[in-house]
């Protein structure tokens, strides 16, 4: 009776070992290869609209039709998406989005405009990006930079930071005082 159950459990691992083999050999064989894309970006403006366009090709020059490109604007802590949610190619390989009028820019107006492939069944990711100026300008505001209470630290009120430095300072002279005293009673015995 035990050798059958070792026997059993000899043929289950054995049958689960080839049934993994095959199932890699197929996932990574079965499959085609990945192809690259070039993706090359253009701009525009016809009364007043701003549109930028993506033309995506293959390596040797002829246009890829169907596929998803999704355009982003650069911000300062991640990627703002803008067009449609399903941005694909037409026959020609290019696919045009409208810019948005009232996005930010730097103090010149500049922004970077980013157009990725993601999760393509047969072509790999790529990302390409290129500055325009087509943002509005940003001022930086001095008044910001003034010493005021809810600046940051940096800028932090004189008066507060000398008080605080006191009393920070107040608070190490009586520990020192404190260690000092029971210094002083330690040595009467």
């Amino acid at each position: 009776m035990k050798t059958n159950k070792k026997t059993y459990h000899l043929k289950t691992a054995i049958l689960l070992l080839i049934s993994m083999f095959l199932f890699n050999f197929s996932s990574v064989y079965g499959q085609e290869t990945m192809k690259n894309a070039k993706v090359s970006l253009s701009f525009s403006e016809e009364d007043g609209a701003k549109k930028v366009t993506a033309l995506a090709v293959e390596e040797d020059g002829t246009p890829i039709e169907d596929l998803e490109l999704s355009f982003y604007v650069q911000r300062t802590f991640s990627l703002l998406p803008i067009g449609g949610f399903f941005n694909t190619t037409d026959e020609n390989g290019e696919v045009a989005v409208d810019f948005p009028d009232d996005l930010p820019g730097d103090s010149i107006g500049k922004v970077k405009i980013v157009v990725k492939i993601l999760e393509s069944d047969l072509y790999n990711d790529l990302t390409v990006d290129e500055g325009k100026n087509w943002g509005v300008i940003t001022t930086v505001n001095d008044s910001e930079e003034e010493r005021t209470l809810w600046a940051a630290s940096a800028n932090a009120p004189w008066p507060l930071i000398f008080a605080t430095s006191a009393m920070i300072i107040g608070i190490w002279i009586v520990f020192w005082f404190i260690i000092s005293e029971l210094y002083k009673v330690s040595k009467i015995k």
